[in-house]
């Protein structure tokens, strides 16, 4: 028969230990909610995240942003998981700053191609930048490979793998 001792050893010999992460980011595809032709929906982002902490990320990246203006963002995010039974499906919500807008982002009309109204998820602050939040949906898929959709001003689907 275990002692208390032993079998309190044994369940924390059990749980993952959390090891910060270098993760590599690229997208898979996004569309906007709004289809008029203006938006580039190929964003070819890559960048990394580093995960110094659980459930928590740093990340920069290069993508090419709805107005096909070459993109750089910085951000941070927190990854939620509400449900322990589970664990593999997350919640994310975020900011970061972007360099590459030479445009705001806008909502165009359709048929005028006229702005109709701004993005509530990026403003303006100067110059060809913005600042951004996010919300998402994710998925472990593995302890190595995660899917992603975010929603950015458009939705955007992500892949990515732990590096280390």
């Amino acid at each position: 028969m275990e002692s208390s001792d032993e079998a309190t050893i044994v369940e924390l010999s059990n749980e993952k230990v959390f090891k910060p992460e270098l993760r590599l980011i690229g997208s898979i595809y996004t569309t906007h909610t709004n289809d008029n032709d203006i938006y580039n929906n190929d964003t070819n982002l890559i960048g990394f995240e580093y995960r110094p902490i659980e459930d928590f990320g740093i990340s920069f990246g290069y993508f090419k942003n709805s107005f096909d203006n070459d993109s750089y963002v910085l951000a941070a995010g927190k990854y939620l998981r509400p449900f322990q039974s589970l664990n593999d499906f997350y919640f994310t919500i975020g900011v970061g700053v972007v360099k590459g807008y030479e445009k705001e982002n806008y909502i165009y009309d359709n048929e005028t191609g006229e702005v109709i109204k701004k993005s509530k998820f990026n403003t303006n602050i100067g110059g060809d930048y913005i600042i951004g939040a996010n919300v998402g949906l994710g998925y472990d898929i593995t302890d190595y490979l995660s899917f992603n959709v975010s929603y950015v001003g458009a939705f955007v689907s992500t892949i990515s793998l732990k590096l280390y």
